[in-house]
């Protein structure tokens, strides 16, 4: 049983897909029922469809109840959503950066706070009760300019799972980040219209990948559990590279600040 967050668009509504093709019982959560009710219709009707926004601390507690007394237990859950706001970090407000880290950040923790009791109560299979699934971001590794605080809030996502993974290793709980690149999602789309800008998004370049390769990057870390999920393997290798020698990150980091200046006109 894997409760999804932000299952109404994008990487989530994919992992749902695929899940379900693959047996999977699914609590699908997102702000907008409509789009989660049209998926499971798309999936056949079965699934639970919760209207959650992950901001609200009681709708974490709630989306992981509604779930355990629906199905009985849950087994995997997946800390999907997120959104990105296009802002130079010293034009984002006090307010807006609340706002994300409420989302992308408390959203999460809340989430999995509510989670890890019921699934240490899980049978061991395979080795293990449960897992904790958390969506990060190439980005955790790289801040992005006019991308910082989203950058910010995927490498607190990153840091929780990397301490999650230890404290829960001795309850048979596996934890897993997911980094992906650049997504053929409406991620930047929503980006743009959420800050009120239009930029080049630096995620749009002849590097990109699909949800559906992400998505099933990540029913194979369901099937098999791993540490981290990296569905565009060379981004790995470039964001190493960028920890030994910072100043070449810095160079490239500096083309694309002028990239998404020029576009915007500035």
């Amino acid at each position: 049983m894997v409760v999804i967050t932000g299952a109404s668009a994008g990487i989530g509504q994919e992992l749902a897909r695929q899940l379900h093709a693959k047996g999977a019982r699914l609590t699908l959560s997102a702000r907008r029922i409509d789009k989660l009710e049209a998926l499971n219709a798309e999936l056949g009707g079965q699934h639970l469809c919760l209207q959650i926004d992950v901001s609200r601390p009681q709708d974490c507690s709630t989306l992981i109840k509604q779930s355990v007394d629906h199905f009985g237990s849950i087994d995997t859950l997946v800390a999907n959503a997120g959104y990105g706001l296009v802002r130079r970090v010293g034009d984002t407000t006090h307010e807006e950066m609340q706002a994300i880290f409420r989302t992308n950040v408390f959203g999460t923790t809340d989430c999995a706070r509510a989670a890890i009791p019921h699934l240490q109560k899980n049978n061991l299979v395979d080795g293990y009760r449960g897992q904790i699934i958390i969506v990060s971001s190439a980005a955790a590794r790289r801040g992005l300019p006019h991308f910082g605080a989203y950058s910010a809030t995927k490498a607190a996502q990153l840091s929780l799972a990397e301490a999650l993974r230890v404290e829960l290793d001795r309850f048979d709980i596996a934890v897993t980040s997911v980094h992906p690149i650049g997504t053929d999602t409406d991620f930047f789309r929503y980006a743009e219209e959420h800050s009120k800008a239009s930029i080049q998004a630096p995620g749009r370049s002849p590097v990109r990948q699909s949800a559906q390769q992400v998505a099933g990057a990540m029913v194979r870390a369901i099937q098999k559990p791993r540490r981290e999920v990296w569905p565009y393997w060379p981004a790995r290798f470039a964001l190493a590279l960028n920890a030994v020698f910072p100043s070449i990150g810095d160079r490239v980091m500096l083309r694309m600040l002028r990239q998404i200046e020029e576009h915007a006109g500035e």
